[in-house]
C-alpha cells in the first residue's frame, strides 16, 4: 500500500510540472529600436546628410604649386591675374576652395583640397591649372608681391591703379569734349604715342572705335585713317563673325576744372564669344590737359602696356 502511494505521488508530480513551463535565470532580451514592429503613426527617421557625413571625413590640405604667371592686361584701371600650375598628390584629391587676401604690399591665395579619408585611390598625380582674379582697383603705385600657397611672384603699378574723379560735378560744352576726343586720337594713331600701336594699326584697313563712354557724333575724321565707330554690341558682333581683334575705348573724358582735363584712352582685344585666346597685348595712356590761351596743352602722365 505504502508503495502505491509513493508511485502515485510521483505521477501527480509529474503531471504538474507538464503543465508549468520551466522558467529561465536569463532575463528575456528586449527588441532593439531598428527591430521593434513600426506603425503607420511613427514619425519617419531623418537620415543623416550626405554633406554632413562627407564633411566629418574629408581631409582638407593644400594644393602643390609648382609655378605662377602674373599677368596684367585690360584697360586702365588695369586688371590682374595669376596663372597658377601645379598637381594633386592622386585620383581622390580635388580642388577646394580658393581664397585671396591682402596683407601690406602682399596677395595671398590659398587654394585647398578635399579629400575623402576613407577612399582608396589611384597613387597617379593629377596637374591642375587654375586662372585667379585679383582685387587690384584702388591699389596706389608700387611693387606688390605675390604668394600662392608659398609660391611667389612680384608685379609693379607704376600709377595709383585709380580713374581720374569722376564725381567732379564739371560738364564740358561740345566743342570742347570733341577738341579734346580729337586731340587724343591724333596722339594715338597719327603720332601714335599710344602703347602697343603696332599691333592697332598693323596691316588693317579699319581702326575701330567704341562709343562707350562718348558721343559718337563727336568723333572726328583723321587724315589717313579709316575710324569705325562701333556700338559695344557691333564691336561683339563684328568679332564674333570674323574673329578677334585689338580695338580703342575712351575709358574715360573728365573734367577736372573748365581749364583742365583728364583722357584715359585704351586699345583693348574683343575676343569672339566663342574664343579660347588669352592675350597680353594691348596699351593705353592717360593724358592730363590743360586749357591756355592757344587751347587744350595735353601731356601723357600715365600708360600701360602688357
Amino acid at each position: 500500500m505504502k508503495r502505491n502511494y509513493l508511485l502515485l505521488k510521483i505521477l501527480i508530480l509529474a503531471a504538474l510540472a507538464a503543465c508549468n513551463p520551466a522558467v529561465s535565470d536569463t532575463p528575456p532580451t528586449e527588441l532593439a529600436p531598428e527591430d521593434a514592429p513600426v506603425s503607420s503613426d511613427d514619425p519617419t527617421p531623418i537620415p543623416v546628410t550626405t554633406e554632413t557625413a562627407d564633411s566629418e571625413n574629408m581631409i582638407i590640405g593644400e594644393a602643390q604649386v609648382q609655378a605662377i604667371d602674373i599677368l596684367i592686361m585690360e584697360p586702365f584701371p588695369v586688371q590682374v591675374s595669376v596663372h597658377v600650375t601645379g598637381y594633386l598628390s592622386d585620383g581622390c584629391t580635388t580642388l577646394g576652395t580658393i581664397e585671396t587676401t591682402q596683407a601690406d604690399d602682399t596677395l595671398l591665395v590659398t587654394i585647398t583640397t578635399h579629400r575623402p579619408a576613407d577612399a582608396v585611390c589611384t597613387q597617379q598625380v593629377v596637374n591642375f591649372e587654375e586662372n585667379i582674379s585679383l582685387d587690384v582697383q584702388g591699389l596706389p603705385a608700387g611693387t606688390y608681391t605675390v604668394d600662392v600657397n608659398g609660391v611667389t611672384g612680384t608685379f609693379t603699378l607704376s600709377v595709383d591703379n585709380v580713374l581720374p574723379d569722376q564725381e567732379s560735378g564739371i560738364e564740358l560744352p561740345e566743342s570742347e569734349m570733341a577738341e579734346l576726343i580729337r586731340l587724343t586720337l591724333e596722339r594715338a594713331l597719327i603720332a601714335q604715342e599710344i602703347p602697343d600701336y603696332t599691333l592697332l594699326t598693323a596691316d588693317r584697313e579699319e581702326i575701330v572705335l567704341s562709343t562707350e563712354n562718348i558721343n559718337a557724333a563727336l568723333v572726328p575724321e583723321l587724315e589717313g585713317v579709316n575710324l569705325v565707330v562701333l556700338a559695344p554690341e557691333e564691336i561683339q558682333a563684328k568679332a564674333n563673325e570674323e574673329g578677334d581683334f585689338l580695338y580703342l575705348k575712351f575709358e574715360e573724358i573728365t573734367a577736372v576744372s573748365p581749364t583742365e582735363a583728364q583722357v584715359a584712352l585704351n586699345n583693348i582685344w574683343m575676343r569672339a564669344e566663342d574664343s579660347e585666346m588669352v592675350y597680353l597685348s594691348g596699351g593705353g595712356f592717360l593724358i592730363e590737359y590743360t586749357k591756355t590761351a592757344d587751347g587744350w596743352q595735353g601731356e601723357i602722365t600715365s600708360s600701360w602696356i602688357s
